[in-house]
């Protein structure tokens, strides 16, 4: 069960957490301003516990909720 708008996120709990951050517009702007790969291709906010360095391949899962979440603002203002 996938959304053209969100590729690789599958869990409904990823589609319910955008809908509920759409109109919360400064919260998925800092998400996606955080979440922004380093230059290996790994989320420079999403680190291996206690350590500090990036883990997470990006785009990571809250950069895709948080773009997922802008997309379907947009689309509710009707841009």
């Amino acid at each position: 069960m996938g959304d053209p708008d969100a590729p690789g996120l599958t869990s409904p709990l990823h589609f319910r957490l955008a809908d509920e951050l759409a109109p919360m517009v400064e919260v998925w702007e800092r998400l996606l301003t955080l979440h922004l790969p380093d230059r290996t291709g790994r989320c420079r906010t999403c680190t291996q516990g206690g350590t500090g360095l990036p883990g997470t391949a990006w785009p990571c899962a809250l950069h895709g909720i948080a773009e997922l979440a802008r997309r379907r603002h947009t689309r509710a203002q009707g841009a």
